[in-house]
């Protein structure tokens, strides 16, 4: 009897034992599959789409910064053929005497209005200047000056001095020495004129030019295209 007792005894024991262990195993488990999963990236939401407005833009801007680089590229070859130019004998040549001929014209000039002194149409226009200009300058030192008194003292004064201008300016024209100065200087600058003409139509048949040149007008037909394009879409 006692035996059996002991064998009961054990077998509840036992029973017990599992019973708390299957309690402690089972919590455990729950807490472990109570954790949060890590986020799955395939449930991220998707960049955004650029509109094509957006595109559009940046297309434009695009073509812009490549026409800006082709014109300065062209720039930079066109300024290093001009160097060229200016260093051949008939460049040279043309500047010195265009340079002396404008100091001649100049020389004439000074030498006309030195004469003005005895010209007795100047010195009849310049008393009149002075006249008006001391007539308005004695009515503004007055203490009853009005508005009414200085204004047509005032024109006077300008009408004046507009005549005295012309005097000069007529005097100048008819100085023979200024005469041919600026004959000349016009023939020596006709001659300027054709040589920056044979330039030009030197660099346009350069193969380097040439290609340089094309490249810009396809660059800018290139961003026109771009710009109408982001006015049409802003259009709409």
């Amino acid at each position: 009897m006692w035996t059996r007792y002991l064998w009961v005894t054990l077998v509840g024991v036992g029973l017990a034992s599992a019973t708390v262990f299957g309690a402690e195993s089972g919590g455990r488990h729950h807490k472990a599959s109570s954790a949060p999963s890590p986020q799955n990236p395939a449930e991220m939401p998707p960049p955004p789409v650029p509109t094509q407005l957006s595109q559009d833009q940046a297309a434009e801007v695009a073509a812009a910064t490549e026409l800006a680089n082709d014109n300065k590229a062209l720039k930079t070859l066109s300024d290093a053929l001009l160097a060229k130019f200016q260093q051949t004998p008939d460049w040279t040549a043309a500047q010195n005497k265009l340079a002396d001929v404008q100091s001649a014209l100049e020389a004439a000039k000074k030498a006309a209005s030195d004469s003005l002194s005895s010209n007795p149409d100047y010195q009849s226009a310049l008393a009149d200047k002075q006249k008006a200009v001391d007539d308005l300058n004695a009515a503004k030192a007055s203490g009853d000056a009005t508005p009414e008194t200085l204004s047509p003292l005032a024109t006077a004064s300008m009408l004046a001095s507009m005549k005295l201008k012309k005097v000069q300016n007529e005097v100048l024209k008819l100085d023979p020495g200024v005469q041919a100065a600026s004959i000349e200087l016009t023939a020596v600058q006709h001659n300027v004129d054709l040589l920056k003409m044979k330039f030009q139509q030197g660099m346009s048949a350069d193969k380097e030019y040439a290609a340089a040149k094309a490249t810009v007008d396809a660059a800018q037909q290139k961003y026109d295209g771009a710009r109408a394009k982001v006015a049409s879409d802003e259009g709409q």
